[in-house]
């Protein structure tokens, strides 16, 4: 009964939103009122030469942008685990720190950093240049171009990457690269030849994974490439259903289902990466312990990296809200602008009858996704994990939920607006309320959460629970007291995650926001886009409340990969 109920409940967050994405692309007219069944948004869509030049921007900024964090992220691994770098433990911390600013907020950051006209670092760039010959007032970088947004996502992407691929450089058996060195062959060579062979696998893994992720991407792409005129996929939707008048629901309902169906296929391939990996295995025990590699007068200068990435991914843009958020107006760092300092605009943020409402709604958001999330996760990998039922419906309710990792967070948003304006379900008055946005986040992140307690639940032997059912319990009863008890770190470290990416997250309430459910997010755009500095301050205090759920999200999955260990 249990897998009943859980079954048609992912089926009605999944497949009915989805399925009435597909049936309005073949509509014409509002969804609520449809004119008829026709093929001709199709057909208009993919007749648009802006489309398929949009279409191929998209592969473009993903794929290079992908390919710098790659460079990135596995170099950072490398000197993190496996070379004797200084202040390793604080490179791990500042490595993971940039989670905690928002993609909304890194965005806005950059864009007041290196905007043509009055960016700060532009006007420094400038100044040092005027004596070599450049007199233009602009520039001599533009952030609102197709290379400001790759320049963006490669930095954006090095943290996922990271936490990907670290593992594999602990836990890799260090006789290969010893076998390498006694052939004489150098650290360059070594790591060259041997060591990244072995990693290939769950590099290209990664990489995969970070490209799906940076093909889905939409806060960069709304604040820094729509005012350059640089669309991208996401943006193309968001302007056909929030933007462009009037509204036009099938056509984005197909550039929705265009978008997802080339997800699909990108996950395809990523599952087909990762099917073999265990073909590369070179750790098949305990009995081993990572080499440390001696990089000698190197070493500093490694950390030297690391802390350059900490620089642009977070401290810069951090400095440039924190500036703008303490003047009356954006400019540019000077000893002038200094006299004009001020916590004037934090008063006004504070103060704002709006900001209160606003971070209720915020907090309700989050506790309810993430609790709602990470307990529908739990039940739903212990009925797979547990194989309760046929293999036919498990399977099936596993497909089900790792479905939407390829639905990208703003077609989910699409499917849930087209869903619920259209009968049978606008007569449930969802629309319009929180309760839309924390089910549009729950959808996208049922699919992390599921993986991870599907991993939890394996290393806990259903004997446990067994002998729980003969001491008279019922089933219920053996996984809130045995089960989840004991899979609690893994538990806690996704609900911090749901709640720190909940915070965060832009484009579901962004797309689903109305007058009633508007979270801090949309309230930080809303001001953005009429008074920077009112937005600056806001986002400092954003960003200063999710440092610590940052970091306490570090100590959970530390936590947990000891006890994995």
């Amino acid at each position: 009964m249990l897998l009943i109920v859980v079954t048609a409940i992912i089926a009605f967050m999944v497949v009915v939103p989805v399925g009435r994405l597909i049936i309005s692309s073949l509509q014409e007219g509002h969804p609520a009122f449809p004119d008829g069944w026709t093929l001709q948004n199709y057909s208009y869509a993919l007749s648009q030469p802006n489309f398929i030049e949009t279409l191929g921007r998209t592969f473009w900024i993903a794929a290079a942008g992908t390919a710098l964090s790659l460079i990135w992220a596995v170099g950072m691994a490398f000197l993190v685990e496996r070379t004797d770098m200084p202040l390793r433990n604080l490179a791990w911390a500042i490595i993971i720190i940039p989670m905690a600013m928002p993609g909304i907020l890194f965005a806005m950051g950059w864009a007041l950093l290196l905007s043509p006209n009055s960016g700060a670092l532009n006007v420094v760039l400038r100044a040092v240049l005027s004596p070599l010959g450049y007199t233009s007032n602009v520039g001599p970088i533009n952030i609102f171009s197709i290379s400001g947004l790759i320049f963006l996502d490669s930095i954006r992407g090095v943290t996922t990457i990271f936490l990907m691929v670290v593992g594999s450089f602990r836990m890799m058996d260090p006789t290969l690269e010893e076998a390498a060195m006694v052939s004489k062959a150098s650290r360059l060579q070594t790591f060259m030849k041997v060591t990244l062979p072995a990693l290939m696998p769950a590099i290209l893994a990664a990489g995969m994974y970070s490209f799906i992720l940076s093909m889905e991407s939409f806060e960069a792409a709304l604040a820094v490439g729509l005012p350059g005129g640089v669309f991208v996929l996401s943006t193309m939707i968001y302007f056909t259903t929030r933007v462009q008048a009037p509204i036009d629901y099938g056509l984005a309902a197909v550039y929705g289902v265009l978008f997802m169906l080339l997800m699909i296929g990108l996950l395809y391939v990523y599952r087909r990466m990762i099917r073999h990996s265990e073909r590369y295995t070179t750790v098949t025990g305990k009995g081993f312990r990572p080499r440390v590699i001696s990089i000698g007068r190197w070493r500093y200068a490694a950390l030297g990296a690391v802390g350059f990435y900490f620089l642009i991914s977070t401290a810069l843009p951090f400095a440039i809200l924190l500036w703008t958020s303490l003047l009356p107006s954006y400019r540019a760092p000077s000893l002038e602008a200094l006299g004009l300092v001020s916590f004037q605009n934090f008063v006004k943020v504070f103060s704002s009858p709006e900001l209160t409402e606003t971070v209720w709604n915020t907090l309700v958001l989050m506790l309810l996704t993430a609790t709602a999330t990470m307990a529908l996760a739990f039940v739903v990998s212990w009925l797979i994990v547990r194989k309760h039922g046929s293999a036919v419906v498990t399977g099936a309710l596993d497909f089900m939920v790792f479905m939407p990792l390829a639905v990208p967070g703003i077609v989910v948003a699409t499917a849930l607006m087209v869903a619920f304006l259209t009968p049978p379900l606008s007569f449930s008055g969802i629309y319009g309320t929180i309760w839309i946005v924390a089910l549009g986040l729950a959808i996208s992140y049922l699919p992390f959460c599921t993986r991870l307690m599907n991993g939890a639940i394996v290393q806990i032997h259903k004997e446990l629970e067994q002998a729980a059912y003969v001491s008279g319990a019922t089933v219920f009863q053996a996984m809130i007291r045995i089960t989840l008890p004991l899979l609690f770190p893994a538990f806690a470290a996704g609900w911090i995650w749901v709640a720190v990416h909940t915070l965060r997250a832009f484009a579901i309430p962004l797309m689903l926001s109305s007058r009633d459910n508007k979270v801090f997010a949309v309230f930080l755009w809303e001001n953005w886009e009429q008074y920077a500095p009112n937005a600056a301050a806001m986002g400092v205090v954003l960003i200063i409340f999710l440092i610590p759920l940052t970091l306490l999200l570090r100590r959970f999955i530390s936590q947990l990969s000891r006890q994995q260990g």
